[in-house]
């Protein structure tokens, strides 16, 4: 009788450190998912319109009768990793278009070669430094492509938006500083919307990099227009 009252007390111990261990042992949480702003837009059927405007350098827009599309036409796996197919009218270049491939990764926007496009976050990081040259001899202007760290309100057609601006700032070579020693071109990006505004630094950019004309001082500036289609 007394090993079995000495069994039954033993069980009941046993039980009770027991109870008490899983009290004491905290519940695993499960770790919050991290969800990064979406400035791209990406999903196939989504598109945008453009108007373009001539900017002069007093910052006075001319409404032209232009009207750029730009769509996403389809994705792609490339490496294991789903892009999009991203369609605009080429620049400078009547008649064609330039085809794109690109990624949301974290807080950036990447082609399909690696190439930062767009950071919502990173201000500091150069994403690109370029030279052009009319000749082995003589270069033309030096461009670096990174964030400008200022957020600015930009009022269109289809509201206003709240935007972050990747800039490419060519620095200009003493020969060719005739309309300016700085030019820009701009991207400015808002959130679940994409790219709103883009400013091209001059007409003839085109034949200023063929041709190392820099001669005109106006610029165009493409603005969205409520013209779009999101999902």
């Amino acid at each position: 009788m007394k090993n079995k009252s000495f069994a039954f007390a033993i069980l009941a111990l046993s039980t009770l450190i027991i109870s008490c261990k899983k009290e004491q042992d905290p519940i695993p949480e499960t770790p919050a998912s991290t969800t990064y702003p979406n400035y791209s837009k990406l999903a196939i059927g989504n598109y945008w319109v453009y108007q373009q405007y001539d900017l002069d350098t007093l910052g006075n827009l001319t409404p032209k009768n232009n009207f750029d599309s730009c769509y996403v036409a389809s994705d792609t796996s490339i490496n294991g990793t789903t892009y999009f197919k991203l369609i605009k009218p080429k620049p400078y270049v009547a008649n064609q278009v330039e085809v794109s491939y690109l990624r949301d990764s974290l807080n950036y926007i990447v082609n399909e070669t690696g190439k930062i496009i767009f950071s919502s976050s990173d201000t500091s990081t150069i994403f690109a430094t370029n030279y052009y040259t009319a000749a082995p001899t003589d270069t033309l202007c030096k461009v670096v492509f990174k964030m400008d760290g200022q957020a600015t309100v930009v009022s269109t057609d289809a509201g206003n938006f709240n935007t972050l601006n990747a800039q490419e700032k060519f620095y200009m070579y003493p020969n060719y500083q005739s309309a300016g020693s700085i030019r820009f071109r701009n991207y400015k990006y808002a959130e679940n919307v994409g790219l709103v505004t883009e400013v091209l630094p001059s007409l003839h950019l085109h034949h200023f990099i063929q041709k190392g004309d820099w001669f005109d001082t106006m610029s165009i500036k493409k603005i969205i227009t409520s013209k779009i289609h999101l999902k």
